[in-house]
């Protein structure tokens, strides 16, 4: 609870303040994992939290989205099992979106590892086709504008390749037919 109060205060201090509760989105992962990753030599080179969905044509965990363990309070990003659920959630604020992210779950692991379980995961199935987090309110109205704009630029080659077809036909030694 003291994590979410410091995040809203974090929040009203950027500016955030007004309609933050527009801007928090709540998640339900099949996963959290808590990655702790050695080097070669056995020396601690990062914690990242790992997210998972259950994919159901394999039965098997694939990466979501990951992001570093900071160690600052207000923005640690460490898993914490609430004792009245288990339910394991993880908070933090998501500068790229500008929202505050609440991750929830009812399964939960804690590796050390010396080889990263999210980039082994990108060999299995590529970055771009993982199953994505909720996006936040500006990052959906850039794509809805990106789509927009991808479907006029088809719907103007489509006009352009029209009046071409209907045009006039050319012949090889440069007359009109």
């Amino acid at each position: 609870m003291n994590v979410l109060l410091s995040l809203v205060c974090i929040a009203s201090s950027c500016g955030l303040g007004d309609g933050l509760q527009g801007r928090v989105i709540e998640e339900s992962i099949d996963m959290i994992e808590l990655n702790h990753f050695y080097d070669s030599s056995g020396r601690h080179i990062y914690d990242q939290v790992i997210f998972y969905h259950l994919a159901p044509e394999t039965g098997k965990y694939r990466v979501r989205a990951w992001c570093l363990v900071e160690d600052r309070e207000s923005l640690s990003r460490r898993p914490i099992r609430n004792p009245g659920t288990g339910r394991v959630r993880v908070e933090w604020y998501d500068g790229e979106h500008r929202v505050l992210r609440h991750l929830e779950s009812s399964v939960y692991r804690e590796s050390w590892t010396q080889v990263d379980p999210e980039r082994l995961d990108k060999r299995f199935l590529d970055e771009r086709l993982r199953l994505s987090l909720v996006q936040g309110p500006q990052r959906v109205e850039a794509e809805r504008q990106l789509v927009a704009e991808m479907a006029r630029s088809e719907e103007l080659q489509n006009s352009e390749t029209a009046s071409v077809e209907n045009g006039p036909t050319f012949l090889a030694g440069g007359g009109r037919r």
